[in-house]
């Protein structure tokens, strides 16, 4: 669905902005953000990590991505490399495996749960 592919790139885009905004209306009041760390947090403390520095993004590109829908649910899932530290930190590349659940509501689709590991080396093309 390229909807979602469409949200996906807004999202990524917005973390790296720390375009507030942006993540307040794609960030689905009710989302769960489940790192590669096994750090799981709500909107609001996933906003406040990105506030305070605990995740300052250079580059986040996603690769072999699957899109499945149900109604107003898409469910992706795909391999995503991103350079990430805490501000003032140098980023370090991470190669994740990862599902993202998205639901539609009135505005658009809206991330509702997003989970990651971290895979050992980078993902294969």
């Amino acid at each position: 669905m390229d909807d979602v592919a469409v949200a996906e790139t807004a999202l990524y885009r917005a973390m790296i902005a720390q375009d507030f905004a942006a993540l307040d209306a794609l960030l689905a009041d009710d989302v769960v953000y489940i790192h590669s760390t096994a750090v799981a947090e709500d909107k609001e403390g996933y906003l406040a990590g990105v506030r305070n520095g605990l995740y300052d993004y250079g580059a986040i590109e996603s690769n072999q991505v699957t899109v499945r829908t149900c109604g107003d649910v898409a469910i992706q899932t795909g391999t995503v490399v991103m350079s990430v530290a805490a501000r003032g930190a140098v980023k370090a590349s991470i190669s994740l495996l990862f599902s993202l659940v998205w639901k539609r509501e009135q505005h658009g689709w809206r991330l509702w749960h997003r989970q990651a590991t971290r895979m050992a080396g980078p993902p294969s093309p």
